[in-house]
């Protein structure tokens, strides 16, 4: 109360107040600035995540294969090895006595030259069954090495995958921290930044202009069935590598609603970038990508239109429609092929 009647003292309320103002405000930008870059990270690991999880996937292909070929080569090497004692009895018996061989002293002269033929066939099967096992030796050796080397990668993917869980995890946990101290004021600001960027994204959308030499590939006709498709997973929460009703990241409910639409995806927005055609942003249409980071591998949503779009976010959040984000990382638009 004692500033109603210090003239001093009510001069220097509104300068103290505008410099609270001033610091509420740098520090919203501040604040902002982290929680993009933390969601943009967090964001960056649940793809790499999906991508390991391909890697893994295709390993155990792989692994599975390779193993079903070392037990036929195992198969294999087993009966090359009981005739291979069946071959060697057989020679041994029937070349082991003269009479076997001499007319002189054989019993049945008329199956002589018969019993010479076969001891002669037995021999060649003898060298024909050592050169396969060799061969099937060898192979199993090499086989076995694939196996191991298969095994070794399988588990390198799968620890990769756990420390980019773990590191998102400490993210979050930061992130948390972070949104702790958007309260009263900042918070204000910090909304009204948020609106100002998606104000702006929508500017640049209505301003896009064609571009020499860049056609437009043509709309994808089953666009509506997967924007329908993702649309009936509103309130879905987000999930790290989900892709059913009972959650979905950002590339698995893309995935799932061009699936819909019978239009494979693979379940990585990297993979997805790479898959989809590139758009101009003034033909964007309805059912188009909007990609996030270096080779689209950080975020990916979907355009339905109206300046509009359906995405998965992040950790905490449930699919949701929101205005369209041309900044934070937007690489550029994909339609599917």
């Amino acid at each position: 109360m004692g500033a109603l009647y210090s003239g001093a003292l009510v001069a220097a309320a509104p300068n103290s107040g505008a410099t609270g103002l001033s610091n509420d405000r740098a520090k919203a930008q501040i604040l902002l600035t982290q929680i993009n870059r933390i969601n943009s990270e967090v964001s960056l690991l649940g793809q790499k995540y999906d991508e390991a999880q391909i890697k893994l996937h295709a390993l155990n292909n792989e692994i599975a294969n390779t193993r079903a070929t070392v037990a036929a080569i195992e198969r294999g090497v087993s009966r090359g090895n009981v005739q291979l004692r069946a071959d060697v009895i057989f020679s041994y018996v029937t070349n082991g006595a003269a009479s076997t061989n001499n007319p002189l002293f054989t019993k049945s002269a008329a199956t002589l030259g018969a019993t010479n033929v076969y001891s002669q066939v037995a021999e060649g099967n003898i060298a024909t069954t050592i050169s396969g096992l060799k061969t099937d030796r060898v192979r199993l050796t090499q086989e076995r090495g694939l196996l191991k080397s298969e095994d070794e990668h399988a588990r390198s993917v799968t620890r990769d995958a756990a420390k980019s869980f773990h590191r998102a995890m400490v993210l979050q946990a930061s992130l948390h921290q972070t949104l702790s101290q958007v309260k009263g004021q900042i918070a204000t600001f910090v909304a009204d930044a948020q609106a100002a960027a998606a104000a702006q994204s929508a500017g640049a959308l209505r301003s896009a202009q064609p571009i020499s030499g860049f056609p437009a590939p043509p709309p994808n006709s089953r666009a509506n069935i997967a924007i329908r498709a993702a649309e009936s997973f509103l309130g879905v929460p987000y999930v790290w590598g989900g892709a059913s009703r009972s959650g979905v990241d950002c590339s698995g409910l893309v995935m799932l609603a061009y699936d819909a639409a019978g239009i494979y995806l693979p379940h990585y927005s990297g993979a997805q970038y790479a898959d989809t055609e590139r758009v101009p942003l003034y033909d964007i249409q309805p059912g188009d990508l909007l990609f996030y980071g270096p080779g689209g591998d950080t975020h990916v949503a979907m355009y339905i239109g109206h300046g509009m779009m359906i995405e998965a976010a992040e950790p905490g959040t449930t699919v949701h429609i929101t205005p369209i984000r041309l900044g934070y990382g937007f690489v550029g638009l994909g339609r599917p092929r």
